[in-house]
């Protein structure tokens, strides 16, 4: 027994090792990144530059891209604007499993200073995110075809050329169908040469004074150092509320505040 007993420590010692290893296996097999929303490009593009020269309003908003494979790809949902602040909240959409959910997220962005937040409802969390290009001049040009008004999404529009300038010096040229009866609010944004086409249209108008807190993070939200630190904690939640319980115990109804409710505030 004496000969053998280091020997018995030493298989000990292998196995819980190999016990301990299976175990980080079997949870870096279960966790999976989540990757981070992107900023839609009617946030943080020249477009938006188009959408701060008008009076406070709400609306729901579609955004509509070509992709490579020549598919349109949509984006949807309510977008608020004060000033030169806008608030995007995402509609709903089908997702495959251990993705994250559209509704989950919104963004603010602040177009004068070119940066905002990610917010994350059933995280209860924020992170800043920024961009390096700033847009800073727009150009109204000729109207197109000024004797044939246009009805979008319920209203008369007049078509224009407008050219909108980054700080860089890179123009991009859009038509924009603007409403006589919404104080010449952009209803249809069209971006038709170069690139991929691109088209905001907006329906469901409401004109009138948003709060200013809405363009903040809300109270009690937590923040972190960035969008991939917040989606890193996000998948080890996920993680975590995945794993099965080795108790026999009755359903319980998730908390309100866990992976499914959208980004809502009071106002």
């Amino acid at each position: 027994m004496r000969c053998f007993g280091p020997g018995l420590l030493l298989i000990a010692a292998l196995a819980a090792g190999c016990s301990s290893s299976s175990t980080k296996a079997v949870r870096a097999s279960t966790f999976q990144v989540m990757p981070t929303p992107a900023i839609p490009l009617f946030l943080n593009g020249p477009m938006a530059l188009l959408l701060t020269n008008a009076d406070e309003f709400r609306a729901r908003v579609v955004f509509e891209s070509a992709a490579p494979s020549g598919a349109t790809q949509t984006t949807a949902g309510e977008l608020m604007v004060r000033g030169h602040k806008l608030l995007f909240a995402p509609e709903p959409t089908v997702v495959a499993k251990h993705q994250p959910r559209s509704e989950d997220t919104a963004f603010i962005w602040d177009v004068n200073e070119s940066r905002g937040y990610l917010l994350n409802d059933p995280l209860q969390a924020y992170a800043p995110i920024s961009s390096s290009r700033q847009f800073t001049n727009v150009t109204a040009g000729a109207a197109l075809n000024p004797a044939a008004p246009e009805k979008i999404a319920g209203h008369l529009c007049q078509a224009t050329e407008v050219t909108v300038t980054a700080s860089d010096g890179v123009v991009t040229v859009f038509r924009v169908w603007r409403a006589t009866d919404l104080k010449q609010l952009p209803v249809r944004i069209q971006c038709p040469s170069g690139g991929v086409p691109l088209t905001l249209t907006l329906s469901k108008v409401r004109l009138g004074a948003v709060p200013n807190d809405l363009f903040l993070p809300p109270n009690g939200f937590t923040k972190y150092e960035s969008p991939e630190a917040l989606m890193t904690e996000m998948a080890l939640r996920r993680v975590s509320l995945s794993r099965k319980q080795f108790y026999n115990t009755p359903d319980i109804a998730e908390p309100s505040n866990q992976l499914n409710r959208a980004p809502t505030r009071s106002n």
